[in-house]
């Protein structure tokens, strides 16, 4: 039976969202297709009117839960300013919590799945490496915003710096999370350290 565009494109996004949350969750390979189909509510078989393999809709998960995690924090950083509060603080202080640590399938796609998707295919490794210059450009504009007179080059150090600061907080308190006392440090210290590598080296403007 035929359906509809808007059918299509909604059966299409019912997949992204089922492959983003177990993909999250599980990782890519532990999940098979059936599942990620029986959770968005269609058959087997109509996952091929959509995607050729798994490994295109990994590809379009991960574009997809990475543009919108951008996204995200672009809407955080702009409440955060309407609010008179810092948009990177706000960037940083709800990526670093403990619901985000407990719950990978929600959460943030480059956190969950890098280890997995770096040693993927090359299609697969390319949409998280442009996901990942998503997340990076929101730091990147936010510090520029807050440090107008710093260099571009130490404006993107900085804004690596904050990223690899946060990724590896989460991660480290992921590592942890059957100790809570020194989870919760690790989520912590790296918010604290975030805040700090969000403010470019001195250098010529």
């Amino acid at each position: 039976m035929k359906v509809d565009r808007s059918t299509r494109e909604a059966h299409g996004d019912a997949l992204l969202s089922a492959a983003g949350r177990l993909f999250g969750a599980r990782g890519i390979a532990a999940v098979p297709i059936a599942e990620v189909t029986a959770a968005a509510g269609l058959t087997h078989g109509a996952f091929y009117g959509h995607f050729p393999s798994k490994t295109a809709l990994a590809e379009a998960a991960c574009r997809s839960g990475l543009e919108q995690g951008a996204q995200r924090w672009r809407g955080r950083a702009a409440a955060a300013r309407a609010e008179g509060r810092d948009p990177l603080t706000a960037i940083i202080a709800s990526y670093l919590t403990e619901h985000h640590r407990d719950d990978p399938g929600e959460g943030c796609v480059l956190a969950a799945l890098g280890p997995e998707v770096t040693r993927a295919e090359p299609a697969l490794r390319a949409a998280l490496a442009d996901g990942a210059t998503l997340l990076l450009a929101v730091l990147r504009d936010e510090i520029a915003t807050a440090h107008p007179t710093a260099a571009r080059d130490r404006v993107e150090a900085a804004a690596d710096a904050t990223l690899a600061a946060m990724l590896g907080g989460l991660q480290l308190a992921r590592a942890r999370s059957t100790d809570p006392a020194h989870s919760r440090a690790a989520l912590a210290a790296a918010a604290a350290l975030a805040r700090r590598a969000a403010i470019p080296a001195p250098g010529d403007a």
